[in-house]
Protein backbone atom coordinates (compact mmCIF):
# COMPACT_ATOMS: atom_id res chain seq x y z
CA UNK A 1 0.00 0.00 0.00
CA UNK A 2 2.37 2.06 0.84
CA UNK A 3 4.80 1.28 -1.94
CA UNK A 4 1.68 2.33 -4.46
CA UNK A 5 0.89 5.79 -2.40
CA UNK A 6 4.96 6.66 -3.29
CA UNK A 7 4.27 6.25 -7.00
CA UNK A 8 1.12 7.75 -7.41
CA UNK A 9 2.27 10.86 -5.39
CA UNK A 10 5.59 10.52 -7.63
CA UNK A 11 3.54 10.01 -10.83
CA UNK A 12 1.72 13.12 -10.30
CA UNK A 13 4.43 15.47 -9.14
CA UNK A 14 6.08 14.18 -13.01
CA UNK A 15 2.54 15.44 -14.19
CA UNK A 16 2.63 18.69 -12.80
CA UNK A 17 6.46 19.23 -13.68
CA UNK A 18 5.37 18.20 -17.29
CA UNK A 19 2.49 20.99 -16.64
CA UNK A 20 5.27 23.36 -15.32
CA UNK A 21 7.67 22.63 -18.43
CA UNK A 22 5.22 23.62 -21.09
CA UNK A 23 3.49 26.76 -19.32
CA UNK A 24 7.59 27.91 -19.27
CA UNK A 25 8.45 27.04 -22.48
CA UNK A 26 5.73 29.77 -23.94
CA UNK A 27 6.67 32.45 -21.29
CA UNK A 28 9.18 34.97 -22.26
CA UNK A 29 10.06 35.77 -18.62
CA UNK A 30 10.01 32.66 -15.62
CA UNK A 31 9.70 34.50 -12.27
CA UNK A 32 10.01 33.04 -9.24
CA UNK A 33 12.03 33.10 -5.69
CA UNK A 34 15.17 31.24 -4.65
CA UNK A 35 13.61 28.63 -3.27
CA UNK A 36 10.81 28.34 -5.92
CA UNK A 37 13.98 27.58 -8.02
CA UNK A 38 15.28 24.83 -5.88
CA UNK A 39 12.03 23.39 -5.44
CA UNK A 40 11.57 23.13 -9.10
CA UNK A 41 15.39 22.89 -9.98
CA UNK A 42 13.98 19.90 -12.62
CA UNK A 43 12.13 21.60 -14.21
CA UNK A 44 14.75 24.41 -15.11
CA UNK A 45 16.99 22.13 -16.50
CA UNK A 46 14.84 20.80 -19.24
CA UNK A 47 13.65 24.40 -19.88
CA UNK A 48 16.84 25.67 -19.80
CA UNK A 49 16.92 29.60 -19.64
CA UNK A 50 19.84 31.44 -21.14
CA UNK A 51 19.58 34.32 -19.36
CA UNK A 52 19.43 34.60 -15.65
CA UNK A 53 18.76 37.83 -13.29
CA UNK A 54 19.14 37.65 -10.05
CA UNK A 55 18.07 40.57 -8.02
CA UNK A 56 19.18 41.43 -4.37
CA UNK A 57 21.55 39.10 -5.29
CA UNK A 58 23.98 40.42 -2.38
CA UNK A 59 21.72 39.01 0.18
CA UNK A 60 21.28 35.22 -1.77
CA UNK A 61 23.08 32.20 -0.29
CA UNK A 62 25.24 30.93 -3.14
CA UNK A 63 23.99 27.44 -2.92
CA UNK A 64 20.42 29.36 -4.04
CA UNK A 65 21.55 31.24 -7.21
CA UNK A 66 23.67 27.65 -8.35
CA UNK A 67 20.55 25.94 -8.29
CA UNK A 68 18.76 28.44 -10.03
CA UNK A 69 21.25 27.27 -13.13
CA UNK A 70 21.47 25.13 -15.79
CA UNK A 71 23.74 23.77 -18.56
CA UNK A 72 21.81 26.55 -20.65
CA UNK A 73 22.82 29.18 -18.77
CA UNK A 74 24.65 31.65 -21.05
CA UNK A 75 24.59 35.38 -19.27
CA UNK A 76 24.06 35.89 -15.33
CA UNK A 77 23.37 38.85 -14.22
CA UNK A 78 23.74 39.11 -10.57
CA UNK A 79 22.14 42.84 -9.06
CA UNK A 80 22.48 43.94 -5.64
CA UNK A 81 24.77 45.89 -3.38
CA UNK A 82 27.18 43.52 -0.87
CA UNK A 83 27.66 46.99 1.52
CA UNK A 84 23.95 46.09 2.63
CA UNK A 85 22.44 43.16 4.15
CA UNK A 86 24.41 39.81 3.79
CA UNK A 87 22.78 36.11 3.33
CA UNK A 88 21.69 34.50 6.39
CA UNK A 89 22.01 30.93 7.35
CA UNK A 90 20.26 29.12 9.85
CA UNK A 91 23.29 27.84 11.57
CA UNK A 92 24.97 30.84 12.87
CA UNK A 93 28.54 28.60 13.10
CA UNK A 94 28.53 28.31 9.11
CA UNK A 95 28.38 31.62 8.95
CA UNK A 96 31.36 32.33 11.54
CA UNK A 97 33.62 29.33 10.58
CA UNK A 98 33.03 28.89 7.01
CA UNK A 99 31.73 32.06 5.71
CA UNK A 100 28.12 30.91 4.20
CA UNK A 101 27.07 34.42 4.79
CA UNK A 102 29.00 35.89 1.70
CA UNK A 103 27.11 35.29 -1.34
CA UNK A 104 28.52 34.78 -4.99
CA UNK A 105 27.97 38.36 -5.38
CA UNK A 106 30.21 39.66 -3.15
CA UNK A 107 32.79 36.54 -3.81
CA UNK A 108 33.08 37.92 -6.91
CA UNK A 109 33.30 41.19 -6.59
CA UNK A 110 36.12 40.79 -3.95
CA UNK A 111 37.63 38.74 -6.21
CA UNK A 112 38.14 41.25 -9.21
CA UNK A 113 35.64 40.15 -11.32
CA UNK A 114 34.21 43.52 -13.23
CA UNK A 115 31.21 45.28 -12.22
CA UNK A 116 28.96 48.06 -12.86
CA UNK A 117 28.27 50.45 -10.25
CA UNK A 118 24.73 52.76 -10.35
CA UNK A 119 26.11 55.91 -8.98
CA UNK A 120 23.05 58.36 -9.00
CA UNK A 121 20.57 57.50 -6.03
CA UNK A 122 16.86 58.93 -6.17
CA UNK A 123 15.54 58.11 -2.72
CA UNK A 124 17.08 60.55 -0.25
CA UNK A 125 17.42 64.48 0.55
CA UNK A 126 21.00 65.68 0.33
CA UNK A 127 20.99 66.07 4.08
CA UNK A 128 20.36 62.38 4.31
CA UNK A 129 22.16 60.98 1.43
CA UNK A 130 25.72 63.25 2.78
CA UNK A 131 26.32 59.92 5.08
CA UNK A 132 26.10 57.60 2.64
CA UNK A 133 28.92 58.74 0.82
CA UNK A 134 31.26 57.53 3.72
CA UNK A 135 30.20 53.91 2.56
CA UNK A 136 29.94 55.19 -1.39
CA UNK A 137 32.23 57.26 -2.13
CA UNK A 138 31.08 58.73 -5.47
CA UNK A 139 27.67 58.65 -4.68
CA UNK A 140 25.69 61.77 -6.19
CA UNK A 141 22.28 63.12 -5.85
CA UNK A 142 19.46 63.26 -8.41
CA UNK A 143 17.90 66.73 -9.39
CA UNK A 144 14.35 65.59 -7.91
CA UNK A 145 15.65 64.93 -4.73
CA UNK A 146 17.08 68.61 -4.05
CA UNK A 147 13.69 70.03 -3.51
CA UNK A 148 11.60 67.84 -1.45
CA UNK A 149 9.72 69.53 1.09
CA UNK A 150 11.28 70.05 4.67
CA UNK A 151 9.61 67.76 7.70
CA UNK A 152 6.89 69.90 9.12
CA UNK A 153 7.48 71.05 12.66
CA UNK A 154 10.86 69.49 12.85
CA UNK A 155 13.89 72.18 12.47
CA UNK A 156 16.19 69.58 10.46
CA UNK A 157 15.55 66.98 8.43
CA UNK A 158 18.28 64.99 9.95
CA UNK A 159 19.37 65.16 13.94
CA UNK A 160 21.59 62.65 15.47
CA UNK A 161 19.84 62.48 19.20
CA UNK A 162 22.73 61.87 21.63
CA UNK A 163 22.10 60.05 25.25
CA UNK A 164 23.75 57.85 27.75
CA UNK A 165 20.57 56.05 29.49
CA UNK A 166 21.17 52.20 29.86
CA UNK A 167 20.02 49.57 27.88
CA UNK A 168 18.13 46.70 29.52
CA UNK A 169 18.73 43.02 28.79
CA UNK A 170 16.19 40.10 28.15
CA UNK A 171 16.81 37.10 29.41
CA UNK A 172 14.49 35.42 27.85
CA UNK A 173 14.72 36.52 24.13
CA UNK A 174 18.64 37.31 24.28
CA UNK A 175 17.34 40.41 22.77
CA UNK A 176 18.28 44.20 24.22
CA UNK A 177 16.07 47.34 24.70
CA UNK A 178 15.81 50.83 25.69
CA UNK A 179 12.92 52.24 27.47
CA UNK A 180 14.05 55.59 27.32
CA UNK A 181 14.73 55.93 23.28
CA UNK A 182 11.15 53.65 23.27
CA UNK A 183 9.56 56.74 24.72
CA UNK A 184 11.40 58.96 22.57
CA UNK A 185 10.45 57.11 19.87
CA UNK A 186 6.83 57.18 20.45
CA UNK A 187 6.43 61.06 21.35
CA UNK A 188 8.41 62.22 18.48
CA UNK A 189 5.89 59.51 16.24
CA UNK A 190 2.93 61.19 18.61
CA UNK A 191 3.98 64.84 17.38
CA UNK A 192 4.44 64.65 13.82
CA UNK A 193 1.32 63.43 12.78
CA UNK A 194 -0.26 65.83 15.25
CA UNK A 195 1.90 68.60 12.13
CA UNK A 196 -1.56 67.45 10.19
CA UNK A 197 0.54 67.35 7.20
CA UNK A 198 1.21 62.99 7.77
CA UNK A 199 -0.42 59.83 7.64
CA UNK A 200 0.63 56.70 9.40
CA UNK A 201 1.58 55.46 6.25
CA UNK A 202 4.38 57.82 5.84
CA UNK A 203 6.29 57.20 8.97
CA UNK A 204 8.27 54.35 9.59
CA UNK A 205 10.15 53.15 12.85
CA UNK A 206 13.64 50.86 12.53
CA UNK A 207 15.53 49.26 15.43
CA UNK A 208 18.20 46.63 15.14
CA UNK A 209 16.63 44.41 18.10
CA UNK A 210 13.45 42.85 18.13
CA UNK A 211 13.18 43.39 21.92
CA UNK A 212 13.01 47.12 21.29
CA UNK A 213 10.50 46.74 18.41
CA UNK A 214 8.62 44.77 20.82
CA UNK A 215 8.21 47.42 23.53
CA UNK A 216 7.72 50.15 21.32
CA UNK A 217 4.53 48.38 19.69
CA UNK A 218 3.02 48.17 23.59
CA UNK A 219 3.82 51.53 23.65
CA UNK A 220 1.85 52.78 21.06
CA UNK A 221 -1.92 51.17 20.95
CA UNK A 222 -3.57 50.91 17.67
CA UNK A 223 -6.02 53.25 17.59
CA UNK A 224 -4.31 55.92 17.68
CA UNK A 225 -0.96 54.36 15.54
CA UNK A 226 -2.63 52.22 12.93
CA UNK A 227 -0.61 52.14 10.18
CA UNK A 228 2.87 52.93 11.38
CA UNK A 229 5.11 50.48 10.45
CA UNK A 230 7.78 49.36 13.45
CA UNK A 231 10.09 46.58 12.11
CA UNK A 232 14.06 45.69 12.34
CA UNK A 233 16.20 46.75 10.08
CA UNK A 234 16.97 43.19 8.32
CA UNK A 235 13.14 43.30 7.50
CA UNK A 236 13.67 46.79 5.57
CA UNK A 237 16.06 45.85 3.16
CA UNK A 238 15.01 47.83 -0.41
CA UNK A 239 12.05 49.92 1.41
CA UNK A 240 11.91 53.25 1.97
CA UNK A 241 9.40 55.95 3.37
CA UNK A 242 9.17 59.99 3.39
CA UNK A 243 10.14 59.73 7.39
CA UNK A 244 11.82 57.33 9.03
CA UNK A 245 12.69 56.98 12.64
CA UNK A 246 15.44 54.42 14.18
CA UNK A 247 16.12 53.26 17.46
CA UNK A 248 19.73 52.21 18.01
CA UNK A 249 19.17 50.64 21.62
CA UNK A 250 22.86 49.86 22.79
CA UNK A 251 24.07 52.12 25.51
CA UNK A 252 26.32 50.01 28.03
CA UNK A 253 29.35 50.83 30.36
CA UNK A 254 31.28 48.32 28.62
CA UNK A 255 31.20 49.81 25.01
CA UNK A 256 29.49 46.40 23.63
CA UNK A 257 27.74 47.66 19.99
CA UNK A 258 26.53 44.23 19.06
CA UNK A 259 24.26 44.09 15.85
CA UNK A 260 25.26 48.14 15.36
CA UNK A 261 28.41 47.24 15.00
CA UNK A 262 28.29 45.64 12.09
CA UNK A 263 28.86 48.25 8.50
CA UNK A 264 25.88 46.71 6.38
CA UNK A 265 22.95 47.04 8.75
CA UNK A 266 24.40 50.54 9.27
CA UNK A 267 24.02 51.52 5.65
CA UNK A 268 20.72 49.99 5.80
CA UNK A 269 19.00 51.63 8.08
CA UNK A 270 21.23 55.26 7.36
CA UNK A 271 19.89 55.08 3.99
CA UNK A 272 16.10 54.38 3.87
CA UNK A 273 14.56 57.61 4.50
CA UNK A 274 13.33 59.90 1.76
CA UNK A 275 12.31 63.48 3.25
CA UNK A 276 13.53 63.04 7.43
CA UNK A 277 15.39 60.77 9.47
CA UNK A 278 15.75 61.17 12.97
CA UNK A 279 18.16 58.61 15.03
CA UNK A 280 18.42 58.09 18.74
CA UNK A 281 21.29 56.05 20.42
CA UNK A 282 24.68 56.86 22.57
CA UNK A 283 26.72 58.36 19.69
CA UNK A 284 29.43 58.52 22.65
CA UNK A 285 30.05 55.11 22.94
CA UNK A 286 29.44 54.18 19.17
CA UNK A 287 31.84 56.88 18.20
CA UNK A 288 34.39 54.71 20.11
CA UNK A 289 33.63 51.56 18.93
CA UNK A 290 33.21 51.77 15.25
CA UNK A 291 34.84 54.00 12.99
CA UNK A 292 31.87 54.42 10.37
CA UNK A 293 29.88 55.19 13.12
CA UNK A 294 32.86 57.91 13.98
CA UNK A 295 32.89 59.36 10.57
CA UNK A 296 28.94 59.38 10.60
CA UNK A 297 29.03 61.39 13.97
CA UNK A 298 31.71 63.54 13.02
CA UNK A 299 30.03 65.15 9.94
CA UNK A 300 26.67 65.30 11.83
CA UNK A 301 28.59 67.23 14.66
CA UNK A 302 29.56 69.63 11.68
CA UNK A 303 26.41 70.05 10.70
CA UNK A 304 24.92 70.84 13.98
CA UNK A 305 22.68 67.73 13.51
CA UNK A 306 23.49 66.09 16.29
CA UNK A 307 22.95 66.88 20.40
CA UNK A 308 21.61 65.86 23.50
CA UNK A 309 17.87 68.13 22.31
CA UNK A 310 15.74 67.38 19.62
CA UNK A 311 14.70 70.36 18.24
CA UNK A 312 11.48 71.12 17.42
CA UNK A 313 10.16 74.41 14.54
CA UNK A 314 7.23 76.43 15.04
CA UNK A 315 6.28 77.42 11.71
CA UNK A 316 3.77 79.85 13.10
CA UNK A 317 5.44 81.95 15.93
CA UNK A 318 9.13 81.10 13.96
CA UNK A 319 10.25 80.00 17.11
CA UNK A 320 12.31 76.59 18.25
CA UNK A 321 11.54 73.91 21.20
CA UNK A 322 13.97 71.89 22.65
CA UNK A 323 12.86 68.75 23.31
CA UNK A 324 15.53 66.41 26.39
CA UNK A 325 13.21 64.24 27.59
CA UNK A 326 10.02 62.12 26.31
CA UNK A 327 7.65 64.40 28.88
CA UNK A 328 8.36 67.41 27.18
CA UNK A 329 6.82 66.42 23.91
CA UNK A 330 3.31 66.47 26.30
CA UNK A 331 4.54 69.54 28.49
CA UNK A 332 6.57 72.05 25.63
CA UNK A 333 4.32 70.65 22.76
CA UNK A 334 0.61 69.54 23.62
CA UNK A 335 -0.99 70.38 20.67
CA UNK A 336 1.87 70.74 17.84
CA UNK A 337 3.03 73.40 18.04
CA UNK A 338 4.58 76.15 20.35
CA UNK A 339 3.45 76.75 23.89
CA UNK A 340 2.15 80.48 22.68
CA UNK A 341 -1.90 80.95 22.15
CA UNK A 342 -3.04 80.27 18.40
CA UNK A 343 -5.14 83.99 18.22
CA UNK A 344 -6.34 83.23 15.10
CA UNK A 345 -9.50 85.21 14.11
CA UNK A 346 -12.12 82.60 12.98
CA UNK A 347 -15.01 82.93 10.40
CA UNK A 348 -17.73 83.70 13.81
CA UNK A 349 -15.31 86.59 14.68
CA UNK A 350 -13.91 85.29 17.97
CA UNK A 351 -10.09 84.32 18.49
CA UNK A 352 -9.22 81.13 18.20
CA UNK A 353 -8.51 79.87 22.24
CA UNK A 354 -6.16 76.96 21.79
CA UNK A 355 -2.15 76.47 22.32
CA UNK A 356 -0.61 77.21 18.62
CA UNK A 357 -1.60 74.04 16.60
CA UNK A 358 -0.10 73.02 13.18
CA UNK A 359 -3.01 71.06 12.59
CA UNK A 360 -6.67 72.12 10.99
CA UNK A 361 -4.66 75.58 10.76
CA UNK A 362 -8.04 77.07 8.85
CA UNK A 363 -10.15 75.90 12.02
CA UNK A 364 -12.89 73.98 9.80
CA UNK A 365 -12.91 71.33 12.58
CA UNK A 366 -12.34 74.10 15.63
CA UNK A 367 -15.72 74.47 17.32
CA UNK A 368 -16.23 78.26 18.86
CA UNK A 369 -17.61 77.80 22.38
CA UNK A 370 -18.45 81.74 22.93
CA UNK A 371 -21.54 83.06 22.40
CA UNK A 372 -22.28 84.76 19.25
CA UNK A 373 -23.08 88.76 19.87
CA UNK A 374 -24.47 89.34 16.48
CA UNK A 375 -27.36 91.59 15.79
CA UNK A 376 -30.36 89.93 13.95
CA UNK A 377 -31.71 91.68 11.33
CA UNK A 378 -34.26 93.36 10.87
CA UNK A 379 -35.12 92.74 14.19
CA UNK A 380 -31.79 93.57 15.65
CA UNK A 381 -32.49 91.03 18.56
CA UNK A 382 -29.23 89.54 19.90
CA UNK A 383 -28.60 85.69 19.42
CA UNK A 384 -30.39 83.93 22.82
CA UNK A 385 -27.68 82.77 25.42
CA UNK A 386 -27.85 79.04 24.39
CA UNK A 387 -26.69 79.65 20.63
CA UNK A 388 -23.24 79.67 20.60
CA UNK A 389 -21.37 80.39 17.61
CA UNK A 390 -20.16 76.86 16.43
CA UNK A 391 -23.53 75.85 15.88
CA UNK A 392 -24.84 78.62 13.60
CA UNK A 393 -22.03 79.10 11.87
CA UNK A 394 -22.85 79.11 7.96
CA UNK A 395 -26.41 79.31 8.12
CA UNK A 396 -28.45 81.49 6.92
CA UNK A 397 -30.28 84.27 9.57
CA UNK A 398 -34.42 83.68 9.78
CA UNK A 399 -36.74 85.25 12.16
CA UNK A 400 -40.36 84.34 13.27
CA UNK A 401 -42.54 87.84 12.49
CA UNK A 402 -44.08 88.90 15.57
CA UNK A 403 -47.10 89.80 14.09
CA UNK A 404 -50.23 87.58 12.69
CA UNK A 405 -48.77 86.04 9.73
CA UNK A 406 -50.01 82.77 7.29
CA UNK A 407 -46.33 82.03 6.40
CA UNK A 408 -42.71 83.78 5.95
CA UNK A 409 -40.98 84.24 2.71
CA UNK A 410 -36.75 83.84 3.31
CA UNK A 411 -34.30 84.36 0.91
CA UNK A 412 -30.63 83.00 1.36
CA UNK A 413 -27.20 84.21 0.26
CA UNK A 414 -27.48 82.08 -2.29
CA UNK A 415 -30.35 83.79 -3.24
CA UNK A 416 -32.90 81.04 -2.79
CA UNK A 417 -36.60 82.01 -2.18
CA UNK A 418 -38.00 79.45 0.42
CA UNK A 419 -41.55 79.63 1.91
CA UNK A 420 -42.42 78.24 5.69
CA UNK A 421 -45.46 78.05 6.85
CA UNK A 422 -46.34 79.91 10.21
CA UNK A 423 -48.91 79.44 12.96
CA UNK A 424 -50.17 82.44 14.43
CA UNK A 425 -48.54 84.94 16.03
CA UNK A 426 -45.26 84.17 17.72
CA UNK A 427 -42.47 86.44 19.42
CA UNK A 428 -39.78 87.27 17.07
CA UNK A 429 -36.68 84.74 17.81
CA UNK A 430 -33.92 83.53 16.08
CA UNK A 431 -33.69 79.85 14.33
CA UNK A 432 -30.20 79.72 12.79
CA UNK A 433 -27.86 83.19 12.26
CA UNK A 434 -24.60 84.41 10.90
CA UNK A 435 -25.56 84.59 6.73
CA UNK A 436 -28.29 87.74 6.59
CA UNK A 437 -31.45 87.46 4.46
CA UNK A 438 -34.03 89.40 3.51
CA UNK A 439 -37.55 88.33 5.50
CA UNK A 440 -40.84 89.56 3.81
CA UNK A 441 -44.19 88.84 5.55
CA UNK A 442 -46.92 87.92 3.33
Amino acid sequence: MQERYVHIVSLLSDLRNQQHIETFRTAKVIGMTTTGAARMQSVLQQVGPEIVVVEEAAEVLEAHIITALSEHCKHLILIGDHQQLKPNPNVYELAKDYHLDMSLFERMVKNGVPLKTLDTQHRMRPEVSKFMKHIYEKLEDHESVLNRDLVEGMKSPVYFFNHSTKETADEMTMSHSNTFEADMVVGLTRYLLSQGSYTTKDITIITMYTGQLLLIKNKMPKREFEGIKITSVDNFQGEENKIIIISLVRSNDADNLGFVKIDNRVCVCLSRAQYGMYVFGNFDMLSRGSELWKNVVNEAKEAKELGSRLLLGCHMHQNITEIQTPGDFRNKSPTGGCRLPCNKKLNCGHICKMLCHNKDVEHKEYKCTEKCTKLLQPCNHPCPDAVMAYNVMGYAERHVSSTPAVSIKTRSASGAVNTADVRGPVDCRALLCHVTTHVTNI
